[in-house]
């Protein structure tokens, strides 16, 4: 099942790579990736799939939340129809 993050962060050298990076550790695949910037904000809009079945995605949203330059994070399962 493919569950939704929004990560909202401070953009600096590596943020992105570190949380990217984090997901794939922790066992989860991309499969939609979307950011904005905003001046001195910014979000990241993931659309991730575990790759079993014993993988919690509030972990990782959990996990995401102590990295530094993270802001928030927001979790939400995606409908059929709000794919891009």
């Amino acid at each position: 099942m493919t569950e939704r993050l929004t990560i909202h962060f401070t953009p600096a050298e590596g943020a992105v790579l570190r949380m990217l990076g984090l997901v794939e550790r922790r066992g989860y695949l991309l499969r939609h990736v979307t950011m904005k910037e905003d001046g001195g904000t910014a979000s990241l809009v993931i659309d991730v799939e575990p790759r079993d079945s014993g993988r919690r995605v509030e972990v990782v949203a959990q996990q995401l939340g102590r990295l530094i330059d993270v802001n928030s994070v927001n979790l939400a399962t995606p409908d059929a129809g709000s794919f891009s």
